[in-house]
C-alpha cells in the first residue's frame, strides 16, 4: 500500500473519527449559528496560515451560506509563508484586526487553529468573546495538549464557549515517512468538511423552523432568468466590509406556508 492509499484511508478515519465523537458539540453549534442567521446576524469565521484557507472556503459558496464573513488579514494569509508564523505570535494584533470589524451581540465566530496554542487565534476568542459573540473552537485537542501555551489565557480550547476537536494528530501528518518526517496534513481535509457540514446543518435547521436558508447557487449552471443569488446577498452585503458600520441585515427568508 503506497502512501496514496494510507493518506485517503487517514483522511477518512479523521473524519470518521470526527462524526462518531463530536455529534454533540457539532449539533451545538450549528444551533448557534441558526439563532444567530434567523435573526439577521453573519457567521464569523477567522484562521490564520492554512486555518485561514478552511475559513475562505465557506465564504461565497455554491451550496453554502450567503452570511458568512470571513476576518481576514492578507499578513495571515498562506501566500505569506514562514511571515505567519511570527504574525500569530504577535501579541496584541487580534485587538487592531477586530478593531473595524462589525461584531455584535449574540452572532458567532468559528475560530480555527490546528494548535489552538499561538496567542493570535486566542486573543481572537477573547475579543469576540467581550463584545458578545459566541466563539466555536475547531482545533486539535491533542496537539494543544501536546504544546506549551504561548498566551496567559491558556488554549483556545479552555477559552471557547463550544469545542469541536478535529482528532488530527499533534503536528497534524498522518503518515510516518521512512528516513523522514511524517508527511499528510489532514487538519485543512477535515476542518473543510466541518464547516461545510456545519453550513448544511445550519440550512436545514432554517428549514425546519419554516424560514428560506440563505444558501447561494453555483453561477456555472446553465440557467435563465436573473442570478438567483441577487436578492439572497442584499441583506448581507452591507455586514462584509470590515469596518462597515452601515446597514443592519434583515430577518432572513421569509415564513413559508405550513402544508
Amino acid at each position: 500500500m503506497t502512501l496514496l492509499d494510507r493518506y485517503f484511508d487517514a483522511a477518512r478515519a479523521a473524519l470518521g473519527e470526527v462524526a462518531a465523537t463530536q455529534a454533540e458539540p457539532l449539533e451545538a453549534a450549528a444551533r448557534r449559528m441558526a439563532d444567530s442567521v434567523a435573526a439577521g446576524g453573519v457567521l464569523h469565521l477567522f484562521g490564520a496560515g492554512h486555518s485561514q484557507s478552511v475559513a475562505l472556503d465557506a465564504y461565497w459558496r455554491a451550496g453554502g451560506l450567503a452570511c458568512v464573513h470571513p476576518i481576514v488579514d492578507p499578513g495571515l494569509s498562506p501566500a505569506a509563508g514562514p511571515r505567519v508564523a511570527a504574525a500569530e505570535r504577535e501579541a496584541g494584533r487580534a485587538a487592531a484586526l477586530l478593531d473595524g470589524e462589525d461584531l455584535r451581540p449574540g452572532e458567532v465566530a468559528l475560530v480555527i487553529s490546528n494548535s489552538g496554542v499561538n496567542p493570535l487565534p486566542v486573543e481572537v476568542a477573547l475579543c469576540c468573546r467581550e463584545r458578545g459573540v459566541a466563539v466555536v473552537a475547531l482545533t486539535s485537542v491533542a496537539q494543544a495538549a501536546a504544546t506549551a501555551p504561548r498566551h496567559p489565557a491558556g488554549r483556545l480550547h479552555e477559552l471557547a464557549d463550544l469545542v469541536i476537536d478535529n482528532r488530527c494528530p499533534p503536528g497534524d501528518a498522518a503518515l510516518p515517512l521512512d528516513g523522514g518526517p511524517a508527511v499528510g496534513p489532514l487538519s485543512s481535509v477535515v476542518g473543510t468538511a466541518v464547516v461545510a457540514a456545519l453550513a448544511a446543518r445550519v440550512a436545514e435547521l432554517l428549514a425546519e423552523r419554516g424560514l428560506t436558508p440563505p444558501v447561494l447557487v453555483s453561477q456555472n449552471l446553465d440557467a435563465t432568468g436573473a442570478n438567483p443569488n441577487d436578492g439572497l446577498l442584499d441583506a448581507y452585503l452591507a455586514r462584509r466590509g470590515p469596518g462597515n458600520p452601515k446597514g443592519v441585515p434583515r430577518r432572513i427568508g421569509r415564513t413559508r406556508s405550513r402544508p
